[in-house]
């Protein structure tokens, strides 16, 4: 009898510290995937902040439109501004849609990949309204001083083109970063990249959901 009440014993401590464990694991769920969803939050008001500036970007060409240009170098860089404020809503658009689709009440698995999406979605974001700006501030300035009636590529073509120059010596040197980081064995310089490519956030978020995976590979281990 005492041997079969020890076993008894033995039997529902294990299921006890079972219950423990999954309690754990479920309270540990729960806190990381809320950290998670409030690490987003500056990605979402990051999202929404491109949205106005896309706007107005496009307003800005609705202002060129209004003068009815008729050089073809003014109306190239209207044309530009004006897709780069559309481009501005749509990618944002897109990560806002990746962002929406992700299931918190998923796997921890399925969430990853939701961060995932989100991150490709994130990755199109940057280069669409971020990387062009290497570029980008030449039609600008055609823009504003078409505004005032002032052809900038009749009166200063070496602007545009140092421009041109200057944008894509910018944009190699930012790929050519990029691709260090990936073959780096520095850590450091790889988290760097990505911090300044991907946003704080957005990596916190991947980095608590890996918490989590490790916690309960370590409990089913």
């Amino acid at each position: 009898m005492e041997l079969d009440e020890l076993k008894s014993t033995w039997q529902a401590l294990e299921k006890a510290l079972e219950r423990t464990n999954r309690l754990n694991a479920a309270m540990l769920r729960q806190q990381k995937l809320h950290a998670v969803h409030g690490s987003l939050r500056s990605l979402w008001l990051n999202q929404a902040f491109q949205i106005i500036v896309g706007v107005l970007f496009i307003a800005l060409a609705g202002l060129l439109w209004s003068t009815k240009p008729t050089a073809l170098s003014v109306i190239v860089g209207g044309v530009t501004v004006q897709a780069y404020g559309i481009g501005c809503i749509v990618t944002a658009g897109g990560v806002f849609s990746s962002l929406h689709r992700i299931d918190y009440a998923a796997t921890v698995v399925a969430v990853q990949d939701g961060l995932a999406r989100v991150r490709r979605a994130y990755g199109i974001c940057v280069l669409v309204a971020g990387l062009s700006w290497w570029f980008l501030w030449v039609p600008i300035l055609m823009v504003l001083a078409a505004l005032v009636h002032i052809n900038l590529y009749a009166h200063a073509p070496s602007v545009i083109w140092i421009g041109m120059g200057t944008g894509i010596a910018g944009v190699a040197g930012t790929y050519g970063m990029y691709r260090y980081s990936q073959r780096s064995s520095s850590a450091r310089v790889r988290r760097f990249v990505e911090l300044a490519m991907f946003g704080r956030g957005l990596q916190k978020a991947l980095s608590q959901l890996d918490e989590i995976r490790r916690f309960e590979q370590e409990l089913q281990g």
